[in-house]
């Protein structure tokens, strides 16, 4: 049986939708869907609208697709305003209180390996996270993604627990966002893992883009009472 490639289908069907501002397909072994990452304007109910985009994409392409592989950020208000009308964003945004902030980000390569350290604040409290990657595409933007997910385990205890999912680059506004998905898990949260997206667009350093993308998905549920 041929291989059919559906990335480039796929990608071009959800953005025909008004809603959908980007869109980054990754293709499984058959080369059907194995991720489907969305960016979305302010509006739609996100979870609604991934039953939608499930039902087009498999009455468009033929093919089954399972929802779970769909993951989408949503950009606020504001933050889409902005956007639409000058291309500027603030990754300084002011932080509510108790919820964890962004200090510094560094990254070295050494024999083929990339190591990201991420610095966040929380309070007066100071944590750094850690993570080490093989030198590969996006390994500089996963590995700060994990170092902040680190730094932030180490910050929350076993309150919550956080996984890295999925990272991908989406092109919106003429320009490129990083959008994450992350796991997280806690008593508080339910049985099954919930999941939280994040997107921010990325400047001079793909690095610093990753991390505020992690924060915006995690600082969620982290500024919940008793996290």
């Amino acid at each position: 049986m041929a291989k059919i490639h559906t990335k480039q289908a796929a990608e071009a069907i959800l953005c025909e939708l008004p809603s959908v501002l980007g869109a980054y397909v990754r293709e499984d072994i058959n080369g059907h869907p194995r991720e489907v990452h969305v960016l979305i304007g302010p509006g739609p109910d996100a979870r609604l609208l991934a039953m939608d985009l499930r039902d087009l994409l498999e009455e468009r392409l033929g093919i089954p697709v399972d929802q779970r592989v769909i993951s989408i950020a949503q950009l606020a208000e504001t933050h889409f305003l902005d956007q639409a009308r000058s291309g500027n964003s603030d990754p300084a945004e002011s932080v509510p209180r108790g919820r964890l902030r962004f200090d510094a980000v560094e990254t070295q390569t050494r024999e083929g390996m990339v190591v990201v350290r991420v610095r966040l604040a929380r309070g007066e409290m100071v944590i750094t996270g850690e993570c080490s990657e093989v030198e590969v595409p996006q390994a500089r933007l996963r590995g700060a993604a994990v170092a902040t997910l680190n730094a932030a385990a180490t910050a929350m205890g076993e309150r919550i627990r956080l996984q890295l999912e999925n990272l991908a680059i989406i092109r919106a506004f003429g320009r490129e966002y990083a959008l994450v998905t992350v796991l997280a898990s806690a008593p508080r949260l339910g049985r099954r893992p919930l999941p939280l997206f994040g997107a921010q667009p990325i400047e001079d350093m793909g690095e610093q883009a990753a991390v505020f993308a992690t924060l915006k998905a995690i600082n969620r549920v982290i500024g919940l009472p008793d996290a």
